[in-house]
Order: C-alpha cells, then structure tokens, then sequence
C-alpha cells in the first residue's frame, strides 16, 4: 500500500516539472517574436500635410489682413488672418499677390497650426468651372440648373455681382455668370453680365399698345412701368395704332435708365390721331360700322369715314367726317345733332386709359392668374411693387395671383433697386412675400 502512495507522488511531481517546463517554453518564444515600432515606416517616401479645407472666397480685407471663406467641408463662414508671408498659388502654381485674388475664387486653404494664420492657398485644381453660362434657380429645393445639370447648393453659397453678395433669387434669366462647383454641388456664381432697369416717361398715347425690347421681350404697355433687362445697348420699339417711338438706351446693371418716349414718338404717314369731344358723356361711337373707343384719340387713315353716334334717350347722329390732316379734333352735340371737324396742328390729347391692348402681338408672353386667389407683398414697408414690369402698388399690397415664374422688381426712392425671379404655383393658395429690405444708395 504505502508502494502505491509513493507511485502516484512520483508521478505527480513529474507533471508538475513537465507543466512548469512548457510554461518557461512559451514565454521565452513570446519574448522571441516581440515586434517593435520603427519610427520611419519607409524612408524612401516623403509625407506631405494636404490643405485644412477648400474655402470659397466671400471677403479680403487687405488692410486689416484677414479672409473670410465659405469653408465647403463645413459648410460654414470662418474668417482666418494672414500675413505677408502667406503663399498665394494659381492653378498653375504662379505665385500671386493677395489683391488679385477675387470673390467666388475657390482655393486650398492652408494654416499654420501655431499662429492660427493662412500659410498658403491654392487655387483648387479639381473644381468644374463654367464660364458665361446662364444659371436657373430653384429656391424652395435648393438647387442650380446649369447647362441642364443640377447643383444643390447650401446657404453659404457665394453669389456676387459686382463686388457686392446677393441672394441666389436675385439673379435673372439672362444674367451671364462664372459658374464653379464639384459634381452635384454649387461653391459660387460669379455675375458678369447682369441686369438693369428701363422705366419709360411721357408715354401715355401709348398705353394699350405694346413695347419690344429687341431680342429680349413683347410686352403690353401699361402705367407705371418699370422693366427688367440685360445691362447693356437695348433696343426699344413702342407701337400703338399708327403711332411708334423706337430708340436705344444704355443699361447699367443695378441702375434705373428713364427713356423719353414722347421724344422718339413718330406717326405713320397718311395717318391722323383725331379726338373725338362728344356730349353728352357716356353716347357710343361707331367709325365705318365700328364700335370705337373715344377716351383716347383714335388713329384714321386720311380720307372719308362714316360716323355714328348712339345714347338711348337721344337722337342717333350718323354722318361723314373727312381725314386730311396729322391732327383734328370732332365735336359732336347730340341735342343739337351737329359735328364740326377742326384741324389742329402739333396736337396731342391729355388723356390716358388704363385698359389693356385686347389685339396684342402673338408674340407676347400670356399669362394665366388663379382669379380667386391673392399674392401679398408686406415687405420691405413703402417699395413700389412691379411683376413683369407691371405695377402693383405699394408694400404693402396685395393683387390676383399669377400661376408660374415671374420677374419681381421692388424700387423706392433713394434705395438700390432690387429684382428676384419667383415661381408661383398653380396650388389654389393664397401667397404673401417678404423680400430683404432694400439697400441706400450710396452718395456720389
């Protein structure tokens, strides 16, 4: 028995000098294989540190030494301050001084981790960049249409126009512009040729008749006009009846160009404007059989027209006028059932209707309104309001709606006149508008 104890304590100690001899094993091949950090992973590469962010250009101001950018990362505005060691690179690597660097430009921004200042930008060279191209934008879904690929855009989009930033809607069909982006996203538009403003003076024997801007637009002449168009050379043609008034004007962008249209007015040969003095008020008047209205003087080709002259309660006139002069004047009495005609040079009538031409060219741009529905404007507080260069009234104001894109033209004495392209849609909803407040002038 005791043999058998002695058997299994041999045994047990050699387990244990076995199970310890593996243990030392294992941790001398563990100790064996230890990897060790190298502090060059391959020397034969050089790191270089890439830009912090791409930035839009929004401000330079070259005196106080700082840059304000559209971080497109972040999508946020960061100004950061340089110095005169900054570096300034082209695409093409040029070196470049910080006052040729403009608005809208997109570089590879740079800094110093230390001094927090720009060590270097760098035209970025992977951007698309468009130039005078045309830009439509789609503000409720935050989108630019260019060359019918489209661009989201955020609220720190750059949009510039003379040194001056301004709002997407704010630029116009027509408007010429640097367009730059990364596939799918807007970083900046760039107005190179924007757009002014004609406001007609002196041109009420042509209400009712229609203004052609060459190229540009047909559109009913009405009171209080004001248009947007192109800056640049225009050429304007005013027709009514037999009358005309064509010149050119030239548009500045964001000013407000008055045209005298009396001063171009010209008649069509062989034609008189006769006015027509008939009492008592309200009778109708035919000319060769036609209902004719009298408010304003009527155009007749020289030679003999038959008139007549109708008001329940009176005798009817009918008779014979002769046409042989630029200019006359009939006077009909139906109490007394006479006409007298008067030849009368050089003149012109003092009255104005505000009704719209029924017999426009079909050219002209229709419009459909949604009778039943209104668009308020209540800001900014007394600008005077026009859509398509018609007027509405002043902020504040409200009018029939109109269905699809239109031209908004806010304008007040001593403040910079403004315009946005909107789209109203066909949704059975009344609208109000709140436009950003206008601007002053600057003096001088």
């Amino acid at each position: 028995m005791k043999k058998i104890h002695r058997m299994a304590y041999t045994i047990s100690c050699m387990v244990c000098v076995m199970t310890i001899l593996i243990l030392m094993s294992g941790c001398q091949t563990k100790k064996k294989h230890k990897v060790t950090a190298t502090e060059v992973p391959n020397s034969s590469i050089t790191y270089v540190k890439g830009p912090d962010f791409v930035g839009v250009i929004r401000k330079v101001d070259t005196q106080g030494q700082r840059i304000t950018f559209y971080n497109t990362l972040l999508e946020t505005q960061e100004e950061y301050p340089y110095s005169g060691g900054t570096k300034v690179l082209s695409k093409n690597d040029r070196d470049m001084s910080m006052e040729e660097v403009s608005v809208g430009e997109v570089y590879d921004v740079t800094c110093d981790k230390k001094s927090g200042k720009i060590s270097e930008i760098h035209q970025s060279k992977d951007i698309l960049e468009l130039e005078d191209v045309e830009v439509s934008v789609d503000a409720d879904n935050e989108r630019l249409t260019v060359d019918d690929v489209n661009y989201a855009y955020s609220n720190q989009l750059v949009v510039v126009s003379d040194g001056r930033l301004m709002e997407p809607l704010e630029i116009m069909p027509g408007d010429k512009v640097i367009f730059r982006g990364v596939k799918g996203q807007a970083y900046s538009v760039v107005v190179t040729r924007g757009h002014g403003y004609i406001q007609p003076t002196h041109y009420k024997d042509f209400i009712g008749g229609k203004l052609t801007v060459k190229g540009e637009a047909i559109v009913p002449v009405t009171q209080g006009m004001l248009l947007t168009v192109p800056e640049g050379t225009q050429s304007l043609e005013f027709i009514n009846g037999d009358l005309t008034s064509s010149s050119t004007v030239t548009v500045k962008r964001g000013k407000v160009t008055k045209f005298n249209v009396a001063k171009y007015q010209t008649q069509m040969p062989d034609t008189s404007r006769v006015t027509f003095d008939i009492s008592p008020q309200g009778a109708e008047l035919y000319i060769n059989g036609n209902l004719t209205d009298y408010s304003k003087p009527v155009s007749m080709k020289y030679g003999n027209h038959s008139v007549k002259v109708v008001l329940e309660g009176y005798q009817d006139y009918s008779g014979v006028i002769q046409v042989k002069d630029s200019s006359a004047t009939v006077k009909i009495d139906l109490a007394e059932e006479s006409a007298d005609v008067t030849q009368q040079e050089n003149s012109s009538s003092d009255t104005s209707s505000d009704d719209s031409t029924k017999d426009q060219s079909s050219t002209a741009q229709t419009t459909t309104y949604d009778k039943d529905h209104t668009v308020t404007v209540s800001a900014p507080q007394g600008a005077a309001v026009y859509v398509d260069g018609t007027y509405k009234g002043e902020v504040p104001c409200s009018f029939t709606k109109m269905i699809g894109k239109v031209t908004v033209t806010l304008s007040k004495e001593g403040y910079t006149t403004k315009s946005y392209r909107v789209e109203l849609p066909d949704d059975s909803q009344n609208i109000t508008w709140s436009f950003p407040d206008l601007t002053q002038e600057s003096q001088g």
